[in-house]
């Protein structure tokens, strides 16, 4: 079945059909994405681009930061090699130019904070540079579509909305990139949406940018949830984030599609960014600060496994893209598996909340409003207890030190003895009378551990 629309169209010629090419080019960006991955992992090692652990990371060894790169390798690969060897008319260059260019500044800036973490305030800098060549060759918003108004003309607002679409884009991919595959997941989630829309819309060239990233992506996903684990990096979750944003402004821009279907993919995103901001300014801490208070940070800290954190997270961007596609497209059918995708992560919730044994410490809507960034009494209340554990933790640490000072002393002066008075020596015993208290344990029976690593 063959397309039409000034978006794109089958070039003449072809044997090929639509749904033919669209799924040679996700297979393609895909073998090639999974291919090079390791390689990339190799460089990573190779030019000390790695991740090490913290308390703000869920692993215990460095990981190599340059899967972004892969992706956006395999991407224009596969585009190129459909272009010489599958289609018989020329994909838009001049615009897949101004992606790879604005592409590569995005990456290279990545990788200058990957690998000499570049202050968050100098890389803003660097991204609004990006932002505004893009608006300078013609990457700009100037109509969105909006619910009840219709089709708005932006006018002279057109350059900073433009501006504030790229950086939301642009920040919330690299804000939400906190968990293995959580990141990659909604880019997935987010090519789904836009082939979905570039489909029934008959944009043949947005249908095979979104199927080729999501090939690439989805190779990506595998290798970021592996045992030889690599991530996505800033590099990676901020060029994520930038074709994203092009992608949809461009199939916005071709086919006047609705502003609340264009930002479904995001709903996580971009909530988790706007929270954070609001938190900090109530904190009066810079918006640049980093934190572990992100929107998945704070369902690890309810008791979430990180794995169970992502499914939730991804289930609410499904049933987000399948209710705005539902809607825009007039496909009633689509809510029923939608509220499915919203109604699993409650049974999640649930099932999380029955595995806890003892009554939990908040009930569910104090639990729900912590999550969505609300309720600063719960997340100070955590921020107390994290102090008191922290605080135990050194005690008991100074404790376990004077017991091995007391303890060589102890052996020491007994061995002396043994040198001075050989025949009045007695058998050593170098056993240490048990403490009263618990060593495992700290006042009102705190479990104590070994690290101060808090899980993301």
């Amino acid at each position: 079945m063959n397309r039409r629309r000034s978006g794109g169209q089958i070039p003449k010629g072809t044997i090929l059909s639509t749904e033919v090419i669209v799924l040679l080019s996700a297979s393609v960006a895909f073998v090639l994405s999974w291919l090079v991955q390791p390689h990339f992992r190799s460089l990573g090692f190779l030019t000390g681009i790695v991740d090490h652990p913290g308390y703000r990371r869920s692993h215990s060894e460095p990981v190599p930061r340059t899967g972004g790169m892969a992706i956006f390798i395999s991407f224009f690969v596969t585009l190129y090699i459909l272009d010489y060897l599958v289609l018989t008319e020329p994909l838009p260059w001049s615009w897949l130019a101004a992606l790879g260019g604005s592409g590569l500044a995005i990456l290279a800036l990545g990788v200058g904070d990957d690998r000499f973490h570049i202050h968050a305030e100098k890389k803003l800098y660097g991204q609004l540079i990006v932002i505004l060549g893009l608006m300078l060759v013609g990457q700009r918003l100037t109509t969105v579509v909006l619910p009840l108004a219709g089709a708005v003309d932006l006018g002279g607002w057109a350059w900073p909305v433009t501006l504030l679409w790229y950086l939301g884009f642009i920040n919330s991919m690299n804000l939400i990139d906190g968990l293995d595959g959580l990141a990659s997941g909604i880019g997935v989630l987010a090519t789904i949406c836009i082939a979905a829309v570039a489909f029934m819309m008959e944009d043949f060239f947005s249908l095979l940018f979104a199927s080729t990233l999501g090939g690439a992506s989805l190779a990506f996903l595998y290798w970021n949830v592996s045992k030889r684990k690599i991530f996505l990096g800033d590099s990676g979750s901020m060029w994520m984030g930038l074709v994203l944003a092009s992608l949809l402004l461009h199939l916005g821009q071709r086919n006047g599609i609705s502003l609340l279907l264009l930002l479904a993919p995001m709903v996580v995103p971009i909530w988790d960014t706007g929270t954070t901001i609001i938190r900090r300014y109530r904190k009066r801490a810079s918006i640049f600060e980093a934190d572990d208070y992100h929107l998945h940070h704070r369902l690890v800290r309810l008791g979430f496994q990180p794995s169970s954190t992502v499914r939730l997270l991804l289930l609410i961007t499904a049933g987000s893209v399948l209710f705005a596609l539902s809607d825009s497209l007039s496909i009633p059918w689509l809510g029923l598996p939608a509220l499915a995708c919203f109604l699993w992560p409650v049974q999640i919730w649930v099932d999380r909340r029955r595995g806890e044994g003892a009554e939990p410490a908040l009930d569910f809507f104090s639990e729900l409003l912590f999550v969505l960034g609300l309720d600063d009494k719960v997340e100070d209340t955590f921020r107390r207890r994290r102090r008191q554990v922290a605080e135990i933790i050194d005690i008991q640490a100074e404790r376990n030190k004077v017991s091995r000072v007391m303890t060589a002393a102890a052996g020491a002066h007994a061995q002396a003895e043994v040198v001075d008075h050989p025949a009045e020596a007695k058998p050593l015993n170098r056993s240490v009378p048990a403490s009263t208290d618990d060593p495992e344990t700290g006042p009102d029976n705190v479990v104590l551990t070994t690290s101060r690593r808090v899980p993301d």
